[in-house]
């Protein structure tokens, strides 16, 4: 019998539900998941590098990578809030589409920049309140539930854009495209993306929320078990419900980047987004058993997803040998929390 079959859950106060924290590891299990993901960073930059001739770690080229990983590592942040929890978002990709085309579409229709940017991450948090409500009110399981929203979601999407792309390109305010199309591909001091510097500070933002908050360790305990949790005074209808709705909002904002760096929201953006995003958390080290994760692991693992990506095309590997490596490179990151995670159970 193990250790968590003879402790059973004991009822405690909430103040004390508040200090419940992570599922303890090992030292070894700790090292392990907080560098090797990083490890493998620094081994395909330095293996491109050679392999591409020195074309890959040249400036320009790294700065491009960070630009592309930018909406996935966004998209990633609220997919590991809801990958802690126990439960997965395979709605994200068409919220991808939903809060970019929203957005271009209020533009269109002759509000501000601000308010418009507003609206499609609204517009994403409500999905995400969607998805909340089916998979804690209804009792639906996360994987169905978020697979019958992707449709719903993707269906909005072409209905908003009417199965067009909405322009804001040709808009008459010039002004107001160009601060769109900055916000979606502009440069701070010459180089830096401005998409990546809102990437950072929301990782720090959220990054903070999930470590140091009582909210961020509700998220852990529920995904460590549930039960216990309950039992422990945890509201966990209302923690997995802002967990969904974190999702969405973020999924809106990697959308709105995406559409503003073309001028234009595609109907079919997102298409895949959502498995990028959970596969940049699952190689950051986010469980998807639940109960353990966190967002520099995340920004991490987008960041190996985009330097695989960048470096094979670069020595010109086909596009579809690339999926083939990529899926692997998924499921050997899910075996390995999966063997990890029994390792741990049976201490």
């Amino acid at each position: 019998m193990s250790i968590k079959e003879k402790a059973a859950p004991r009822a405690v106060g909430t103040k004390e539900a508040q200090k419940l924290k992570p599922v303890s590891k090992t030292e070894l299990g700790e090292f392990i998941q907080k560098f090797m993901a990083f490890g493998v960073l620094l081994l395909l930059i330095i293996l491109f590098g050679v392999l591409s001739q020195g074309k890959f770690v040249a400036v320009n080229n790294l700065l491009t990578v960070v630009l592309q990983i930018t909406p996935y590592a966004i998209l990633g942040f609220g997919l590991t809030f809801v990958l802690i929890t126990g439960g997965t978002d395979l709605s994200a990709g068409s919220v991808v589409g939903f809060g970019g085309i929203i957005c271009a579409k209020c533009l269109t229709m002759g509000w501000s920049l601000p308010v418009a940017i507003l609206l499609g991450i609204s517009a994403g948090a409500l999905a995400g309140l969607i998805n909340g409500l089916v998979v804690t009110k209804m009792n639906v399981t996360p994987f169905i539930a978020t697979l019958g929203t992707q449709f719903a979601f993707r269906g909005l999407t072409q209905l908003v854009g009417q199965g067009k792309p909405v322009s804001v390109q040709s808009l008459a305010d010039k002004d107001l495209v160009a601060s769109f199309k900055f916000i979606g591909g502009g440069t701070l001091f010459g180089s830096i993306p401005f998409p990546a510097v809102l990437m950072l500070i929301l990782a720090v933002v959220l990054g903070i929320v999930l470590a140091k908050t009582a909210f961020g360790r509700r998220l852990y305990a529920i995904g460590s078990n549930e039960d216990a949790a309950r039992l422990s005074g945890i509201d966990v209808f209302r923690t997995k419900l802002m967990a969904y709705v974190l999702c969405g909002a973020t999924s809106a904002m990697a959308g709105i980047l995406l559409a503003a760096r073309l001028a234009s929201a595609q109907s079919n953006a997102g298409q895949g987004y959502e498995l990028e995003g959970i596969a940049a958390a699952v190689i950051g080290g986010t469980s998807v058993m639940g109960g353990e994760g966190g967002i520099l692991g995340t920004v991490i693992g987008a960041a190996v997803m985009g330097v695989l990506r960048n470096g094979l095309n670069l020595v010109k590997v086909d596009a579809f040998v690339q999926m083939v490596i990529i899926g692997g490179i998924i499921i050997v990151g899910v075996w390995y929390d999966t063997l990890r995670r029994k390792k741990q159970n049976n201490l």
